[in-house]
This record gives structure tokens, C-alpha cells and sequence, in this order.
């Protein structure tokens, strides 16, 4: 009976040379009562907290709503939790240029996020992939 095998298996590229998987982001009411004791980073552009924790070898990001209308509050309401997948990339520009070749449009141009040291980061869509953070490795 054939085996999955991470190694041989498949292999989809979206997001160009370099790109690496990074976190996984959960949308939360409130991080204090999902995960005491994070540290928590605020962003106002993007109008939320997140924190971040090691999940048995994945990074998740904890996202709350900074208010009611914060955009991942529509998540909540609907009861999605799972929200977004995040690549780093060596060049942000290259990576947009590359997701839009490939299906992705751009629904928020790249802006610097507070809980990676300013970093630039942007949002890209697909139809029948869903929502991925794209994060610059440096600034």
C-alpha cells in the first residue's frame, strides 16, 4: 500500500525561489484565555494583538481583533479559526510578482508588522487556495 513521503512527493511553487514556510495564524477572542502568559505584540495598521507559541513543531500565531472592526472579527463571527498560512521570502516584490503569475491576487499591499521587527509583510489570495502572509526575511 503506497506511503505519503514528504521527500518524493509533489511539489507546488507559489511563492517563488526561497520561500519557506513560517506560521500557521488562529484567530482568537482573546490570546490571555486561549494561551496565558504570551507575550503579545499590538499592530495598529493591522489592527490586531498576536502572539506566537511552538506548537509540537509549528509556529502558530494567535491573532485577537484590537477592536470590533478589526478584520479578522468577521472570522470570529463565522466561527473560522484557521485564517492564514505565512511564507517568509527573500524579496516581497519578487514573491507578489511570482503569486500573481500563478492565480494570487494582492488584497494588501506590503506594510511593515510590528511583531517582526517592522518587516514588510503582504496579503495574497486564491480562490481555492485561500489566504497567505507573505513576510520578508530582511528588512
Amino acid at each position: 500500500m503506497p506511503q505519503f513521503d514528504p521527500l518524493t512527493s509533489d511539489s507546488l511553487d507559489c511563492f517563488g525561489p526561497g520561500a519557506a514556510f513560517h506560521h500557521i495564524g488562529m484567530v482568537v477572542r482573546e490570546i490571555e484565555s486561549t494561551c496565558p502568559g504570551l507575550e503579545k505584540f499590538f499592530d495598529p495598521v493591522q489592527d490586531v494583538s498576536v502572539a506566537f507559541v511552538n506548537l509540537h513543531g509549528a509556529t502558530v500565531e494567535f491573532i485577537e481583533p484590537g477592536s470590533p472592526t478589526s478584520p479578522v472579527t468577521n472570522s470570529l463571527t463565522r466561527g473560522f479559526k484557521l485564517v492564514h498560512i505565512c511564507y517568509s521570502v527573500p524579496d516581497l516584490e519578487a514573491a507578489i510578482a511570482h503569486v500573481k503569475q500563478r492565480g494570487f491576487r494582492l488584497i494588501a499591499p506590503p506594510v511593515p508588522a510590528v511583531a517582526f521587527g517592522q518587516r514588510q509583510i503582504a496579503w495574497v489570495f486564491h480562490q481555492a487556495l485561500g489566504l497567505y502572509e507573505l513576510l520578508e526575511l530582511a528588512v
